[in-house]
């Protein structure tokens, strides 16, 4: 795969690929694309199938709770998108696949001089996470990584979701401690009730804390130690998030070695979570050249991963932390999670969450994701190309420029775009 070229990439499916074939030209002619990022939409081959852990049929909701990701009390993490999994032959591939459309989307691609890059899904989908310990798991997704690589005419394999759940769901921060996990933390070198013991020991820490006295702290400023200190934080803590990065970094390591080995020449590559917040899914920067190809930081979702996490663990501090006000909880999310000092809304209203495609234009839009960029370099091995995703709509064309601008300056590769309303004149119906 060449890297010495900037790379404009977009992520499209291939109903719109062959239902607009002049939008891909003028993407081309226009904004320089040079890369599709098609999605997978194919059909998984039986000896593929055989391996998936669904048995070959739509799982009932007890084979599900087997699977996903177990809180520390044993209960699914979310069985509220039980539906959505049921609408997969597996984790991450589609249950209706049609290969013949995808391969004409392909080969269209192919005839306009673009390389294509498949993307898959994998062990999560929003909340619901496919636990990554399982042995039957990391059978079915090494198959299909391979079978996406080796049995099209792509260029590289981009895989998304190869993460624990998004870090506005809070719940998925303390998954998984099945069976399956305390065996794997066994033999990555943790102690899985030592960790979890100390995950427990912190909370009730927190619950102690006076909400007025640490609202008053947050205000003069909040430092590492001092979270250390009031929380009373033991080694398990660090511990925890240390075992999911290594149980991700295994896994993705073994994908991408099995893709290697089957389709030579072709790239394994998985998007990443963005660099303030990607101990939380499990996403360990600096190990990055040992498991993908290249990174694709995600900054584009700043509702969904960004703000909605400042949200929610706002809240959950107002609710573990007594007079504890709306304010000084947003201040110290902004704080710990390192988004502190650039402005950002001093209340929850004021994100007005429920109208997430304006959100880029009532909050610093290029200073966030820019931040993001910017870490994702510093933590990033020497080496590794980077293409950062990010949005070509809703977010003002000044604000779209300066992060390309600055993306450019900064080193990196390329980006891959998401939308592109405000790139180039074309309505898609």
């Amino acid at each position: 795969m060449e890297y010495n070229q900037w790379t404009t990439a977009i992520y499209l499916g291939p109903d719109t690929i062959l239902n607009h074939p002049d939008y891909v030209t003028r993407l081309r002619d226009e904004i320089g694309l040079n890369t599709v990022v098609l999605s997978f939409t194919g059909e998984m081959p039986d000896e593929v199938l055989s391996l998936s852990p669904f048995k070959g049929r739509v799982p009932t909701d007890e084979e599900l709770g087997e699977l996903v990701l177990r809180h520390f009390d044993g209960r699914p993490i979310d069985p509220l998108e039980y539906e959505r999994a049921r609408e997969l032959c597996g984790p991450g591939a589609p249950l209706a696949g049609d290969d013949a459309t995808l391969r004409q989307a392909v080969a269209q691609l192919k005839s306009e001089g673009l390389k294509v890059w498949t993307c898959g899904g994998a062990w999560t989908i929003r909340r619901l996470m496919f636990c990554p310990s399982r042995e039957d798991v990391a059978d079915w997704m090494e198959a299909a990584c391979v079978h996406w690589a080796s049995d099209y005419d792509v260029d590289a394999l981009d895989i998304t979701h190869f993460r624990y759940p998004m870090g506005s769901f809070p719940l998925g921060l303390w998954g998984c401690t099945c069976a399956s996990c305390e065996s794997a933390a066994q033999s990555l070198g943790y102690d899985m009730p030592g960790m979890v013991a100390d995950l427990k020991q912190a909370r009730e820490s927190l619950r102690q804390l006076d909400g007025r006295r640490l609202g008053e702290v947050a205000r003069l400023g909040l430092g590492f130690f001092d979270i250390v200190h009031a929380l009373g934080m033991r080694s398990g803590v660090l511990d925890w998030f240390r075992f999911r990065c290594d149980l991700v970094h295994r896994n993705l390591t073994r994908f991408r070695s099995a893709v290697h080995a089957a389709a030579p020449g072709k790239a394994f590559g998985t998007d990443t979570y963005p660099a303030s917040m990607a101990l939380m899914a499990g996403h360990d920067y600096l190990r990055w050249d040992q498991m993908s190809d290249y990174a694709s930081p995600l900054v584009s979702h700043i509702s969904a991963f960004i703000c909605n996490t400042f949200i929610e663990w706002a809240r959950f501090l107002q609710q573990e932390v007594t007079d504890l006000t709306e304010e000084d909880a947003l201040r110290i999310v902004y704080r710990f999670t390192g988004y502190d000092g650039m402005g950002l809304p001093d209340t929850i209203d004021a994100y007005q969450a429920d109208e997430a495609a304006t959100l880029g234009y009532r909050i610093p839009t290029a200073d966030l994701v820019l931040r993001d960029i910017y870490k994702a370099k510093l933590l990033l091995p020497d080496g590794v190309p980077c293409y950062p995703i990010i949005h070509g709509e809703g977010w003002g064309r000044d604000n779209i420029d300066r992060i390309v601008d600055e993306t450019r300056a900064m080193g990196c590769n390329g980006v891959v775009w998401q939308g592109t309303a405000e790139l180039m004149d074309y309505k898609l119906e």
